[in-house]
């Protein structure tokens, strides 16, 4: 089991640009370069991707995928009422080979709906790009087993005034703080790194002190005292970070991790989603949301939560692939859980999960047996 971590991170997601072709031209060009489909990658099946925004689907993961089983999709349909046009958003939806060369590309419908021809027996990855968006990958996509209707959660890039009123509201938080309280926190941070944690502690109980609705003083305090080894005061330390500020994401994630340690899945799964709400692209939310809804056995969450995380810089959650492989297993999917080892072993191969991810690739690949001969 990965040791579990309290520290605050800020995470960036990094972006391919894309270059605007006329519409005509993109038809002509990626029919060309459509995927011919033979014996091995199966026979042509038309898959459905619809698009749609974290607005629209709170609880759901950014970039997340599901089949149309899942909850999301209930009640879906393509006829619905959306407050999107997605014509005029300019997206561009790439079908892709795992390793990122393009099949196809095409741009949604205006309810957001994309449709492709693809091989029943072949495993893709999607990317969605936009100059509106934030760019969306999804790994392991295999429309012969379960996920012939995919849905992919968008979220949309702040606007310039959207950002400054964000900037603003963080500067009049941030002049709340007194400089003294400040001071202290800064100190703390300091001591805490040079490992001098009894001196970190008198810091941060200083700075909460000053300031009583100092949440990160709180939250730091608890970071301290779980690295003593009091749980009890440093989940009341926590608690009170998120009383201060209920959308406080990293008190949350730490309450998470600890209700995980403590096998109360449910709760952990809840903590993590509340922090994904504020921080949709936190990766510590994301591997925890990912860990709890496996232990949940919610196997196709585990999968959408793994899958995000890949898409942002994540070399510390490397064990969210092996929870996706296991996930697919149980889903029934040997092919793409395949592809999940391998990337585990990629990412971590001093796991001490690695020895079992590989004797499991042997397992799956000898009972699906060789691949038949092309005619």
């Amino acid at each position: 089991m990965m040791k579990t971590l309290y520290n605050d991170q800020g995470h960036k997601m990094c972006r391919i640009p894309c270059f605007r072709l006329p519409i005509f031209l993109l038809a002509l060009s990626y029919t060309a370069l459509a995927q011919i489909c033979d014996v091995r990658s199966g026979s042509p099946m038309q898959m459905k991707i619809q698009l749609t925004f974290d607005d629209k689907t709170q609880d759901a993961a950014p970039g997340a995928v599901a089949s149309q089983n899942d909850p999301i999709h209930r009640g879906d349909s393509a006829g619905n009422v959306r407050s999107y046009d997605f014509t005029a958003l300019q997206i561009r939806v790439q079908l892709q080979d795992p390793t990122g060369g393009t099949f196809q590309e095409q741009m949604p419908a205006s309810d957001g709906e994309v449709r492709m021809t693809v091989c029943k027996k072949a495993i893709y990855r999607l990317q969605i790009t936009g100059a509106d968006i934030e760019e969306a990958i999804v790994d392991s996509v295999q429309p012969g087993h379960g996920d012939s209707l995919v849905t992919v959660v968008l979220h949309r890039k702040l606007t310039k005034e959207e950002r400054k009123v964000q900037k603003a509201t963080i500067s009049a938080h941030g002049l709340r703080i007194p400089r003294k309280a400040q001071k202290q926190l800064e100190k703390g941070d300091e001591a805490f790194k040079r490992g001098k944690i009894t001196d970190a502690e008198k810091y941060y109980s200083k700075a909460a002190q000053i300031y009583p609705q100092f949440e990160q003083a709180e939250n730091s305090l608890g970071i301290v005292f779980m690295q003593e080894g009091d749980g009890v005061d440093g989940k009341a330390a926590f608690a009170r970070a998120i009383a201060i500020n209920p959308n406080y994401a990293p008190a949350q994630v730490n309450l998470a991790k600890i209700a995980f340690d403590e096998k109360r899945y449910n709760d952990s799964y809840v903590l993590a989603r509340q922090a994904l709400k504020s921080e949709p692209l936190n990766t510590a939310a994301l591997f925890v949301a990912a860990e709890s809804s496996f232990f949940k056995q919610v196997y196709r969450e585990t999968v959408n939560y793994a899958r995000t995380l890949h898409s942002l810089p994540h070399q510390q959650y490397g064990l969210a692939h092996y929870l996706a492989a296991k996930s697919l297993e149980a889903l029934q999917q040997p092919d793409a859980a395949i592809e999940e080892y391998r990337t585990f072993l990629e990412e971590a191969p001093d796991d001490p999960n690695a020895k079992r991810a590989r004797e499991l690739i042997r397992l799956l690949q000898a009972t699906a047996g060789p691949a038949p001969s092309p005619r």
